[in-house]
C-alpha cells in the first residue's frame, strides 16, 4: 500500500513547475527567534490558480515571498521551472524574475505619476523589447483587464478594482510563466474583488500560467483549482476537485 500522500505534494507522475521542499524560516523578534516555516514541502502544477489560505501570521505571505524568489529561506530547496532559486545569486534572482515572474500586490505598487499604459510598459522597457512591442503587449494587456478606454489614466483617476487591474495587466504583459498575487482582492468591494478572481482563474486557463495565490478571501475558494490550508508554518490540508464543499467545512 502506498503511503498517503503529504499535504501540498502532488502524486509522483505528476507535472509541475514549483516545487519547495523542506523550507523553514525563521525572524529574531528581540531576544525571542520566531519560527515562522517549519519543514515545508508543496509542488505546484502548471496552467492552475493555486491559492494558499490560512490564519493572520501563520506564513502564507513568507512562503510566497520565498518561493517567488524575493527572500532566501534559512532552510530547504526551491525549485522554480526546473531551476534551483533557492541558491541563486541576487543576479540571477533578478533574471529569473524579470523574465518569468509576475506579481500582484494588495497595494497595486502603481507609480503616481504614471498614465495605466505606462505603468504596463515600464516592466516590458526592461526586458529590452522593441519599443512597437511594448506598446503592443501594453495595449493588448489592458484590452484583456478591460481597461482599453482608461489606458490615459492616472492612478488618482481609477478605482481600486481598476488599479488592480492595471496590476495584473503589468503582470500578464510580459507573459509569465509564473503569476504570484499576494491579497489581491482584500482591499475592493464585492463586484470588484470578484473580477479580479475572474482574471486570475482565465489567466491560468487561456494563458497556461501557474498563478498561486494568496489570501483571506473566501470568495476565491470556488475558483481556485487547488486550496492549501496553512497553519503554524506548515501545508496541513489539501483540496483539489469540488472545492465548493470547502465553504461548508467548519
Amino acid at each position: 500500500m502506498n503511503a498517503p500522500l503529504q499535504p501540498g505534494l502532488l502524486p509522483a507522475a505528476s507535472p509541475c513547475t514549483l516545487e519547495a521542499r523542506l523550507i523553514s524560516k525563521s525572524y529574531r523578534s528581540g531576544r525571542l527567534q520566531v519560527q515562522v516555516l517549519s519543514e515545508l514541502s508543496l509542488a505546484i502544477a502548471p496552467a492552475e490558480l493555486t491559492l494558499i489560505v490560512g490564519p493572520s501570521g501563520c506564513g502564507k505571505s513568507t512562503l510566497l515571498s520565498i518561493i517567488s524568489g524575493l527572500q532566501n529561506p534559512d532552510a530547504g530547496r526551491v525549485v522554480a521551472l526546473g531551476q534551483d532559486i533557492s541558491k541563486a545569486s541576487r543576479q540571477v534572482l533578478e533574471r529569473f524574475r524579470l523574465h518569468h515572474t509576475g506579481f500582484v500586490f494588495q497595494g497595486y505598487n502603481l507609480f503616481p505619476a504614471l498614465t495605466a499604459l505606462e505603468q504596463v510598459q515600464l516592466p516590458l522597457s526592461y526586458l529590452r523589447l522593441p519599443r512597437r512591442e511594448i506598446l503592443h503587449r501594453a495595449q493588448e494587456a489592458l484590452a484583456e483587464v478591460g481597461l482599453s478606454a482608461k489606458t490615459q489614466r492616472l492612478p488618482a483617476e481609477l478605482s481600486g478594482g481598476e488599479k488592480q487591474r492595471v496590476a495584473i495587466a503589468r503582470a500578464l504583459a510580459k507573459k509569465p510563466d509564473l503569476l504570484f498575487a499576494d491579497e489581491p482582492t482584500s482591499a475592493l468591494d464585492a463586484a470588484s474583488g470578484q473580477t479580479i478572481i475572474d482574471l486570475l482563474h482565465r489567466i491560468a486557463r487561456h494563458h497556461a500560467t501557474t498563478v498561486l495565490c494568496v489570501s483571506h478571501d473566501p470568495r476565491l475558494i470556488r475558483h481556485a483549482d487547488r486550496v492549501l490550508a496553512m497553519e503554524d508554518g506548515v501545508i496541513h490540508r489539501d483540496w483539489r476537485g469540488d472545492i465548493r464543499l470547502l465553504e461548508e467545512t467548519p
